[in-house]
Formats: C-alpha cells, structure tokens, sequence
C-alpha cells in the first residue's frame, strides 16, 4: 500500500476533465482513477475492496495501480525544486507579498462591470492606434534618438511590461487565487518578464482566459492614455516621435503575445479555454497520431495542430532562406571594417545576424523536437492507463 506522509500536503484539483496534483506552486495532470485513489487516501476513506468493486478491476491491477500511483507520488513530493522548464535563469522582481499588495489595488479592473466596459474599449482602441498611426504618421520617419531619449523609451516600455504582468496578478487576485512572484528570466535566448499565477488552475476556464487576457488588458490600458497624449499633442516634436515609438511598441508586444504558437498568453488561453494540457506536445504529432487511428478527433486540436505547422513553414519561408544571405553580410563586414565598428556604427546588421541565428536554433531544435515526438519507441502500456 501507498506508504508517504506527504499525501496529505497535496491538493487535489479537478476542472471540468482535468484532474490535477497540486504540491508547493507544481502541478501535475494525472488521470481519473489515480485522482480517485489519492482523494480516497488524503481523505483517510480507501478501502481496498470497495475501491476494487466500484472501479470493476482485478486484485492484481489494483496492486498494479497502488505501485505506481506510489512511485509517481514520490517523484511528486520530492524535495528538490523545480523550476519553469521554459523559463531559465529566473530571478524575483516583486515578492509575491509586494504582488499581492499591489493586486489588492489593481484588481477592481476585473470587477464584471467595468471590465465588460473597459475590454472592448481596450480593444478599439488598440485598432484605432494602428489606423491613426497608418493614416496621420505614414511619412514620419524615426528620428536620431539622444541617449536620453534611449533611456526614457527603454524604461517607459519595462514598466509597461511590469504593469502587464501585474495584470495576470491583478486577475488572478480577483479570482481569489493568490498570485505569487514577478520575476525576470529567459526564454530560450530572450529576456523576459513572468508571473506566477500557477494556482489559476482551481478556476475554470472562463476565469482562466480572463487570467491570460489580464496582461494585454492592462497594456491596452496604458495604450489608451499614450494615444489620448498623442492626440492632444499637436506639435510634431521630440516628444510626438517617442510616443509614436512607444505606442507601436506597446501595440506590436499586445499582438505578439496573442500569437497561440508561441509560449505566450495566446498559447495559454487556447490551451486553457479548450483545456488541453500540454498543447505544444501534443499538437506536433497529432496529426499523424490521427492518421494512425491512435487519438481521438478533436478539432480544436486539430486546428491548433494545422495552424502550428502553418506557423512553422511561413516563419520559415521568410526568415530562414534569408538567414545565409544575412551570416554572409555579416561575416564580410566584420573581416572586412572589425566587430567594433560593427557596434559602433552598423547596428542594424548585428541584430538582424542574431535574430537569424535565434531563428536558426529554433528551427533546430523544433525540428529535433518533432523528430523525436514522432519517432521514439512507445513504451508498452498497462491495461490501466495513467
């Protein structure tokens, strides 16, 4: 029998067909009837022969499921950390109590009044931005920019990025789910801000997307006030032209993380809404699985699944073929005028060679990815299924 002290630090979760493992911020998935056991057993109400008349298996699969519903159980509750697997090198921001002091405040942004009113203005204005933009700043082209001028956008864009984040916070405070840090990390080779809002998942699903969208929400808020200063600003002077930077920044980062093919808040709200955990992994093979008559239909998977490989092929078809054309430029001006000229004065050339090489390692490691989802040697599998 399932011998661990630990069983009762967990928390069982179960959302619609979810059925999770909670145990210190890490989730696992689990299925139906290792979640049946392990309530049983927290609840001190297992009873062996009950269980096995009421789930209609056998004596031997019983022992079957109690050993490894005891291994897993032990790798659930081990002592040793982990850590985001997607996020690398994480540092604190905020302490999840200066987090959760801020959401006090923010969180009335999520009231079901105001935030019927305030999303969709949100998103209007987020397409107005772009049509006055288009349409009153065509021809304006970016001016050289002091050092000041530099430090004034950086720092302008990190607090917006900062106040996104509070957004997810803000949300999951609303939902009373207590958000934990806001921290500073990688992702692959980009810098990146996260919060952890990790125990959204006792919501359900219409609460969680409202988690997800919190961030560009809080965005699209800040882009209200920009334009409204844009607007009232009638001369066209230093002060115009860092607003316009900073406005299509905002816009282009609210657009960029609604994408669902990249670990982003798109990703999690179509993963969240649908409620399908691990979507990434699953969407790389599901197609051929389908063919195979392994996996059920499931559309919105399968969409998913077709728009990712989509995604894929036109990333690669305008970036990638590009990418020896840039290493060449690349290369030739370096041997040709040094690397330190290169900084100084051809900026544009270093950032389009490192996007090419991000864009180069991605490919890389996808296409690993896909190679070994689709071909590695499924293990044999139990008549009852974990």
């Amino acid at each position: 029998m399932i011998d661990n002290d630990k069983i009762y630090e967990i928390e069982l979760i179960r959302n619609n067909e979810s059925y999770l493992v909670l145990f210190r911020e890490n989730y696992f998935s689990v299925s139906k009837l290792f979640y049946e056991l392990l309530e049983e057993l927290k609840n001190n109400s297992h009873q062996k022969e009950k269980f096995i008349a009421a789930k209609k298996i056998s004596s031997a699969n019983y022992d079957e499921l109690s050993r490894i519903v005891s291994g897993k159980l032990d790798y659930i509750v081990r002592e040793k950390k982990r850590k985001k697997s997607y996020i690398k090198l994480a540092i604190t921001i905020l302490s999840g109590k200066r987090v959760l002091q801020i959401s006090r405040y923010l969180s009335f942004f999520f009231h079901k009044s105001i935030f019927r009113v305030l999303f969709p203005i949100v998103i209007f204005t987020g397409i107005a931005s772009q049509l006055i933009l288009n349409l009153n700043y065509r021809n304006h082209s970016l001016f050289a920019m002091s050092w000041l001028d530099y430090v004034f956008v950086y720092f302008t864009l990190l607090a917006i990025m900062l106040f996104h984040e509070l957004g997810h916070s803000s949300a999951s405070h609303h939902f009373k789910v207590a958000p934990k840090e806001i921290g500073f990390g990688f992702y692959i080779i980009f810098p990146v801000l996260y919060s952890n809002v990790t125990r959204i998942w006792k919501l359900n699903k219409n609460e969680k997307v409202i988690v997800n969208l919190g961030g560009i929400y809080f965005q699209g808020l800040i882009n209200c006030f920009l334009l409204f200063f844009l607007i009232i600003n009638e001369n066209n002077n230093s002060f115009t032209y860092l607003m316009l930077i900073i406005i299509k920044t905002n816009l282009f980062v609210m657009a960029y993380s609604l994408i669902p093919f990249i670990r982003n808040d798109g990703y999690w709200i179509f993963s969240d809404y649908f409620n399908i955990i691990d979507l990434n992994k699953k969407s790389y093979t599901y197609i051929f699985d389908l063919i195979r008559g392994k996996v059920k239909l499931k559309y919105s998977l399968l969409i998913f699944s077709m728009g990712q490989y989509a995604f894929v092929l036109y990333v690669c078809s305008h970036f990638l073929l590009a990418i020896p054309l840039t290493m060449s430029k690349f290369i030739f001006y370096v041997l040709n005028n040094g690397f330190l000229k290169l900084l100084s004065s051809n900026t544009t050339l270093l950032f389009q060679m490192l996007f090419s090489l991000f864009i180069a390692i991605m490919a890389v490691v996808a296409f690993y990815k896909f190679i070994k989802l689709l071909f590695e040697k499924k293990k044999e599998r139990i008549s009852l299924k974990l």
